[in-house]
């Protein structure tokens, strides 16, 4: 039971999987080569402490992450259905990964998308990219306009640009709340990125 509940400890911990599994055979070396010293433990405690350990180990090496970037990472993760059958993928804790910049102000508000870690899996695979699910908020907090964009625009030296119509929103102050974007390439199946991203503007 013990060595149920570390494992599901250990599954809820989120960071990149090459850093874990490079964590986890650091920290199973350090412990067995602690065990083989110390002969006096019983054999049947080894496993339960080395789990342990390699626990204690990701939960450090995911706050020195924090401490030393400053930001969270993200993570691809399984979409499964009532039944617990994965069908497909998502990617998510993109917030610190993708900046977005309101550009122009017409009829539509111009949004500069730019990677921040372009040469990193998922963004260096995407070809088209875009806004997936918004929504824009007066100064009362009231819900002016809300949707999905179907359109994705090309990238190009890691930036695009996406347009969100506001051509029937009064003049005043806003907050563009955006929580989907989306991208794609011709190999693959559109890819959601999840995150909060917060802009305010005035029209």
């Amino acid at each position: 039971m013990k060595n149920k509940r570390l494992y599901e400890n250990l599954k809820e911990i989120e960071m990149p999987n090459e850093m874990k599994h490079r964590i986890i055979r650091n920290c199973y070396s350090q412990t067995e080569d602690k065990s083989m010293n110390n002969t006096t433990k019983k054999n049947y405690r080894k496993p339960v402490l080395a789990l342990a350990a390699v626990i204690v180990c990701l939960v450090l090496a995911t706050v020195t992450t924090l401490a030393t970037t400053g930001k969270l990472q993200g993570y691809f993760k399984d979409i499964k259905n009532p039944f617990g059958a994965v069908t497909g993928t998502s990617y998510e804790q993109a917030t610190d990964e993708v900046s977005l910049e309101i550009t122009k102000i017409t009829d539509a508000l111009a949004i500069e998308i730019t990677f921040l870690e372009p040469q990193k899996a998922p963004y260096m695979f995407f070809e088209t990219f875009g806004i997936n699910s918004y929504s824009i908020l007066d100064e009362n907090g009231n819900i002016v306009a809300q949707g999905e964009l179907e359109e994705m625009n090309k990238v190009n030296n890691s930036t695009t640009t996406s347009y969100i119509p506001v051509n029937e929103i009064n003049s005043g102050i806003y907050t563009l709340y955006i929580t989907e974007l989306i991208g794609g390439s011709k190999a693959d199946q559109p890819l959601v990125l999840n995150g909060n991203w917060e802009i305010e503007f005035a029209k």
